[in-house]
């Protein structure tokens, strides 16, 4: 059982998904500070550890030889006790326990920022989906996460071995990661001038010209909109079928990416109208962190130690609780203006230290009369 020295995290508050359990194995890991964390995944349909979840769990364990317990599937529970963090070459696997396309990025976005303060590089190799629902594609690390810390003084390389789609997954993606002696504060307020826009349609194991249709059809709405775009189509191996669209906007200081992975059903065109659509909205506002970028750069800013302010296309109950879970960690304040649903502004600084409380007054014991 853990002891009164764990800080306990409850999994369900907020939006209640596997975002508190990443976050909290990986400030634990990096900071040395036990965690507990209970009801784990508790408002998702199917509450407790998937094989993503405990994919992430065995490599921040993995990395700073860690004490756990807990770490099962279905588990709703875990406590983490961590140790020294070691850079080193790592591999895992999302389907080594079930089968499963799991996301390998939520599992590397897990356990970079640790990794960053080892005292060697790391080499990681990640088996599993990459380009799969609910999760940051692969490409979106490549094109905007990892150029963005890398603002901010961080240093990692990503390249994408073989993609994987859902179901099927079996993708793999390698990072090197190189460490750091601390985070660079740098403010998001100003996304600056737009430099250009480029992105690439994508295709596996599918026919009917459907990547150059996806390709054609973004091009063409993105000239509607007076938006030139560098786009390429490619046909990748992959174990099952997938497409997406994905569409990188850069700016003198920041990048925003944007996809849509293709469903059963859906024309090629539609793929490409809604990357676009997302795109143009962003444009139309005066903002300067997608609203993806922004909930996963929380705890890099929180660790800078300046204070940051950032611009977001959109508030979200992610961002939120992705606050409140790293509030728990690293004594920050923010305030965060804007209705959920809409764009809004957070700053984040170091939080006060407390005021040493005066010293009690001596008191004389009195004289005892003999």
């Amino acid at each position: 059982m853990a002891d009164k020295d764990f800080l306990r995290v409850d999994g369900s508050f907020g939006e209640g998904g596997g975002q508190i359990l990443r976050t909290s194995i990986s400030l634990s890991t990096l900071l040395g500070r036990p965690v507990e964390v209970t009801n784990i995944r508790r408002n998702r349909k199917f509450p407790g550890m998937m094989p993503q979840h405990l994919t992430a769990v065995k490599a921040c364990q993995q990395i700073c030889s860690a004490t756990v317990e807990g770490a099962e599937i279905n588990s709703e529970r875990l406590a983490f006790t961590p140790g020294q963090i070691r850079g080193g070459k790592y591999t895992f696997d999302v389907a080594e326990s079930k089968k499963s396309a799991g996301a390998a990025t939520l599992v590397l976005q897990t356990i970079i920022l640790p990794l960053l303060f080892a005292k060697s590089e790391s080499n990681i190799i990640i088996r599993g989906g990459t380009h799969v629902p609910w999760s940051p594609p692969a490409t979106y690390l490549k094109q905007v996460f990892l150029p963005v810390i890398g603002l901010m003084g961080c240093q990692t390389f990503l390249k994408i071995n073989r993609w994987g789609w859902y179901p099927e997954g079996g993708g793999e993606i390698a990072c090197r990661v190189r460490p750091i002696d601390r985070l660079r504060a740098r403010q998001f307020n100003r996304r600056g001038e737009l430099r250009k826009i480029y992105g690439m349609s994508v295709t596996s194991n599918v026919g009917g010209g459907v990547g150059e249709r996806q390709m054609r059809a973004a091009v063409k709405q993105l000239r509607a909109n007076n938006l030139d775009a560098q786009m390429r189509n490619s046909d990748v191996a992959a174990n099952g079928k997938g497409t997406i669209i994905f569409l990188t906007a850069e700016f003198d200081n920041v990048r925003a990416g944007f996809s849509t992975i293709g469903e059963k059903g859906m024309p090629a065109e539609k793929v490409a109208e809604a990357a676009v659509t997302e795109l143009r909205n962003y444009l139309g506002k005066d903002v300067c962190l997608d609203h993806y970028l922004a909930d996963q750069l929380i705890p890099y800013i929180a660790l800078c130690g300046e204070r940051v302010e950032m611009n977001i296309s959109k508030i979200t109950n992610h961002l939120k609780t992705n606050l409140w879970v790293t509030q728990k960690f690293i004594p920050i304040k923010y305030k965060l203006s804007g209705p959920l649903g809409f764009p809004g502004v957070l700053t984040i600084e170091p939080a006060p230290e407390p005021e040493p409380q005066p010293a009690a007054p001596e008191v004389e014991t009195p004289a005892v009369p003999t």
